[in-house]
């Protein structure tokens, strides 16, 4: 195109009409429709992502065009695409236009309009000097908050937004849910963990393009998260994906080759250590209670640690080998006062069975049930630790002849 000026954001100003910006896709947010009215039958739609073209310079882009424009490209171009940006229209930010979207260091956002403006794949020479952008965060990694800090939050009105560096310890499957006006969504949760609490901490996504993304988030994966929002639900505390939210996956930065390995270390430790850590993040030692006063605590959503003297109800080492998610089993236990449901981490597996997940699998339905068996209906003494809404035991022993637990 005659008169094109290639531009790097960093000299970006708003008499350039003929710019060509080149970024790589660093987030990404839904389509939308404004508005009711309708030009030759179709609906005005906008759709906005974020680019960057250094570790420092980052800007937002919107694009207008109609209802089925905007969802094609939102389709199109995906977070990690090197795209090439022709003729925006270059805009002042203001505060409430920003409002709802990353922030970013440039003072200005483009504005692209269908048939006038442009974006193309860029496959030129410099393509590969973008990638490695992806994964620096966008904000700095020594400002995040702690999984500790956001669990312990008091329920507010107003928007609360956090930044976090963690690691991911489950991506569980997609799947649709319906909303209070009947309309269906898409949501993926994924559940994170640092190194600041031994709780995990939930996080929702509803955004496809994220939804997607999280296939290639494993365990042990670190993100860096800007500006995730904190939202309560039953007293628990979760954060959610929002518009304003940019997900860097594997940073590259030391915080995050740190907690990577506090991460790997504390798995080879032994739920008694893990006992120790949940009693030191709660603040207090683990008190028997019965059914009952854990049920209360849990409903007040504090962090607590807890012993249980009760009867195993339910217990199933088959939904090992019926899962393929690798999540906690389920366990439930009952005394006087009632029953209650925990979960059982997998890497608590070896110290009370005697075998990891891989070789609890590998052995016979047999020697599963045996196992079993071993718990079920029997009296049993289990250290608990809750951050609410979820119970989960560090530590479970069966009473015998030699050592007695009573129940409570």
């Amino acid at each position: 195109m005659a008169g094109i000026q290639k531009v790097r954001l960093n000299n970006l100003n708003i008499n350039l009409k003929n710019a060509l910006i080149v970024g790589i896709i660093i987030a990404k947010n839904s389509p939308r429709t404004i508005g009711s009215k309708k030009k030759n039958g179709e609906s005005r739609g906008i759709i906005s992502f974020t680019i960057r073209d250094s570790e420092v310079d980052t800007i937002n882009v919107d694009v207008w065009g109609s209802e089925y424009f905007v969802t094609t490209f939102y389709e199109r171009f995906l977070v990690g695409d090197v795209v090439e940006i022709s003729s925006p229209k270059i805009c002042v930010k203001c505060g409430d236009n920003e409002m709802y979207r990353p922030q970013v260091s440039s003072p200005f956002y483009l504005s692209l309009n269908e048939g006038i403006s442009d974006v193309t794949t860029h496959n030129g020479d410099t393509y590969t000097t973008y990638l490695p952008l992806l994964h620096i965060p966008t904000k700095s990694s020594s400002g995040y908050c702690g999984i500790a800090e956001v669990v312990k939050l008091s329920e507010q009105t107003d928007n609360v937004y956090v930044d976090l560096l963690v690691v991911v310890k489950s991506v569980s499957p997609a799947k649709t849910i319906r909303t209070k006006t009947g309309s269906e969504m898409t949501i993926r949760c994924v559940e994170i963990i640092d190194n600041t609490s031994p709780a995990s901490l939930f996080l929702d996504i509803f955004d496809i393009d994220t939804i997607q993304r999280a296939d290639e988030w494993h365990v042990e994966s670190v993100l860096f998260i800007a500006d995730a929002r904190v939202t309560w639900r039953s007293r628990a505390v979760k954060v959610q994906v929002c518009s304003k939210t940019v997900i860097t996956y594997q940073p590259y930065t030391a915080d995050a080759e740190a907690l990577k390995l506090y991460i790997r270390n504390q798995g080879n430790t032994t739920g008694g250590g893990a006992a120790a850590a949940w009693a030191a993040w709660s603040g207090e030692r683990p008190c028997t209670a019965s059914v009952a006063q854990i049920r209360d605590r849990i409903a007040t959503g504090t962090p607590f640690c807890a012993s249980l003297h009760a009867t195993v109800t339910r217990l199933c080492l088959e939904d090992l080998v019926s899962s393929d998610n690798n999540e906690d089993l389920l366990i439930r236990f009952a005394d006087h006062t009632g029953e209650l449901t925990a979960r059982l981490p997998l890497t608590t597996l070896p110290e009370i069975f005697g075998y990891s997940m891989e070789q609890l699998k590998m052995i016979s339905s047999d020697e599963r049930a045996a196992l079993n068996w071993k718990f079920l209906l029997e009296q049993c003494s289990a250290k608990l630790a809750s951050s609410p809404p979820r119970l989960i035991v560090l530590t479970l022993r069966r009473a015998s002849p030699a050592d007695p637990i009573p129940l409570y």
